[in-house]
């Protein structure tokens, strides 16, 4: 039986022994995890934990929904057992009826044939390990070599650890502000969650130099031999100079011939996904979902706003 538990009532151990065990796991969905992100999300479960469903929720205008909170890639059926597009669904049909909109994404194991459900295809892009470093980097793309051979001819530095509010601030500097989606809250929910990270040594950072001018920053998580790129920024000077090849090169050789994967954080944005791929990335797909049962009357009145 699956059934609805608001937050305080979930166990979290019992939560975290699903994902670690489950055919699927993601950093994205565990508990420490999900509350650094969003601290009051809630969940479907099935019977004693034999299979989990995250989700977050959020009420406007007194019309409750469900949302993909910023800095979590997708939420879905996380289950021990093979996850069939028929288990899918039933935990889609689960969700109660109170929440009038949706609009989340399921990990690439969900399949979805349910009905009512708009699906659009996204991406990120992945890279496995396994082979050395030397035989990774052949894979590389001419220009991503290239550029790798700039930032050491340059004289770029690698630091192995900068703090994460040095990351964050030089994400907001250099890239941030463009994206007017992100609120001074949604910095700080970014800060915490790299420090949960590191606390529960699931986190790493990279910063490349310029003798003391710091140029680029990034960080990494890891859980289930996995690594996830989170966030980075890079100023001009160091896209000049190679400074994000460097940093991807550099970890890449420093975990390559391990049972290992790098996830790059992806986007289905072409150039973003482009650049990852030079360096032997593939496309990852997974799905986006909406839903809305509100009356027409309230997609009338949104569509005016616009």
């Amino acid at each position: 039986m699956i059934k609805f538990v608001e937050h305080k009532n979930i166990n979290k151990k019992k939560w975290d022994v699903c994902i670690s065990k489950s055919v699927n796991p993601s950093v994205f969905v565990y508990s420490w995890y999900l509350d650094a992100v969003c601290e009051n999300w809630i969940a479907l479960v099935l019977n004693d934990y034999e299979a989990v469903f995250p989700m977050a929720e959020k009420s406007k205008y007194k019309i409750a929904y469900l949302y993909q909170p910023f800095f979590s890639r997708y939420f879905g059926v996380y289950s021990q057992t093979k996850i069939t597009e028929n288990l899918v669904s039933e935990f889609l049909q689960a969700i109660p009826e109170k929440y009038k909109l949706m609009e989340f994404c399921l990990q690439e194991q969900n399949g979805l044939k349910a009905k009512g459900f708009e699906i659009k295809e996204k991406k990120y892009q992945l890279l496995d390990l396994k082979k050395s470093g030397e035989i990774l980097r052949k894979n590389y793309s001419e220009n991503a070599r290239r550029n790798v051979k700039k930032a050491i001819k340059a004289g770029l530095t690698i630091r192995p650890d900068i703090l994460p509010e040095k990351i964050v601030s030089l994400f907001r500097e250099t890239k941030g502000n463009e994206l007017e989606v992100f609120k001074a809250e949604d910095y700080k929910i970014l800060i915490r969650l790299m420090n949960v990270c590191i606390e529960n040594n699931k986190g790493q950072s990279v910063a490349i130099y310029d003798g003391a001018e710091l140029c680029a920053a990034g960080f990494f998580m890891f859980s289930d031999n996995r690594f996830v790129f989170l966030k980075s920024g890079v100023t001009d000077h160091g896209k000049a100079k190679g400074a994000m090849h460097l940093l991807f090169d550099y970890f890449i050789n420093q975990n390559s011939g391990k049972h290992y994967e790098l996830d790059f954080g992806g986007s289905s944005v072409d150039s973003v996904a482009r650049f990852y791929k030079n360096f032997g990335a593939k496309d990852c797909v997974y799905l986006q979902v909406k839903k809305s049962t509100l009356p027409k009357i309230f997609n009338w009145v949104k569509s005016l706003k616009k």
